[in-house]
């Protein structure tokens, strides 16, 4: 496998999630959720000392928060793997929040991410996105020379490399930003679970390269980029080429552009990343957020990690945890790299 490093800036949107308090050390420390099944997603944190040092006095509170922020995909996913997460903090306000992960690509490139979500289908939703007319087409939908990229999680989730304790990416947050970690977001203040779920969401894979260049790789996209439409079997300029105009008119579509669930970033007003969504709705995917309101993990935001690899625990009533966290390799030689990306305010 060859490995290259590849850092990036990016932003995030806030979002809110609350759960029970837990009592956590201070300090650099591995920590786990209460026990799960054995076939059951595990996010393991592995919080700094500079975590702890930098918040202070809130440091329990935060982590708390993250915890919480986790425990939404822990509940709403069941892929047997762990994924094992540096919680890491600064002081000031140059980040608000921020993720790094490695990448990996293989050496059937498309076939090999192709071949593995076909695998992996287990929702209805992936059946419609692998399906006849899908978002993830029978072949490569990009000409000329790219490379296809996906998470180190993203991997262990699609089967493409085998499950491990190593470290699959790193959260980090400014504490010099006014935060609120559980109940109702204080005016002036920002929804720290909601920010944790983004940035966790990103370790997982949630990203859009946007034909960038990582490392020695140009051309670079993420299976995220997969699902990236203007239109009904239009694929989006962050995965066909430059900004099409002033304004980006991107949406996140399973069935190839047939129904457009929700509106992306227009990253060429704004830059930043193509996978966020656009202002509007409260919601924790979000490029952008303002203080004071709480941005829930939706159940689009769902539909797009099940899409992504992961397997969706799909029940017959809505998880509460879906619509608001407050309420609570295949064949071929692999290469991998690094991908970061940051957040701010709105």
């Amino acid at each position: 496998m060859i490995t290259t490093d590849f850092a990036s800036a990016f932003r995030m949107r806030r979002s809110a999630a609350t759960g029970r308090p837990v009592l956590i050390l201070l300090g650099v420390a591995t920590l786990a959720l209460a026990p799960r099944p054995s076939a059951a997603l595990i996010i393991t944190p592995t919080f700094t000392a500079a975590f702890a040092t930098n918040f202070g006095a809130n440091a329990i509170a935060a982590q708390n928060a993250w915890l919480a922020a986790a425990n939404v995909f822990q509940t709403n996913f069941s892929d047997n793997i762990h994924i094992n997460i540096t919680v890491d903090a600064v002081a000031g306000t140059s980040v608000f929040g921020q993720s790094s992960t490695p990448l990996f690509t293989f050496g059937s490139g498309y076939t090999a991410i192709r071949n593995a979500a076909v695998l992996d289908a287990k929702t209805a939703d992936d059946a419609a996105s692998v399906g006849p007319g899908g978002s993830v087409s029978a072949v490569d939908p990009v000409t000329g020379t790219h490379t296809w990229w996906v998470s180190r999680s993203q991997a262990k989730a699609l089967g493409l490399v085998a499950d491990d304790l190593s470290n699959d990416g790193t959260t980090r947050f400014g504490t010099g930003n006014p935060f609120t970690f559980s109940g109702p977001i204080a005016p002036g203040t920002y929804d720290f679970q909601g920010i944790a779920a983004h940035e966790i969401s990103e370790v997982m894979g949630r990203l859009g390269l946007k034909l960038q260049t990582i490392g020695s790789f140009t051309n670079s996209l993420s299976m995220a980029n997969l699902f990236t439409y203007s239109g009904p079997g239009v694929r989006a300029g962050a995965v066909t080429g430059p900004c099409p105009g002033v304004s980006s008119n991107d949406f996140f579509s399973i069935d190839g552009g047939t129904t457009l669930l929700k509106k992306e970033n227009d990253y060429c007003a704004n830059g930043l990343d193509t996978e966020d969504w656009s202002s509007g709705t409260n919601d924790s995917f979000n490029q952008f957020s303002s203080s004071g309101v709480i941005n829930p993990v939706s159940a689009v935001d769902l539909r797009n990690m099940d899409v992504l690899g992961y397997d969706r625990i799909v029940t017959t009533t809505p998880e509460p945890s879906t619509f608001a966290l407050f309420v609570s390799g295949l064949a071929g030689v692999g290469a991998s790299g690094f991908r970061r990306r940051q957040k701010r305010r709105s």
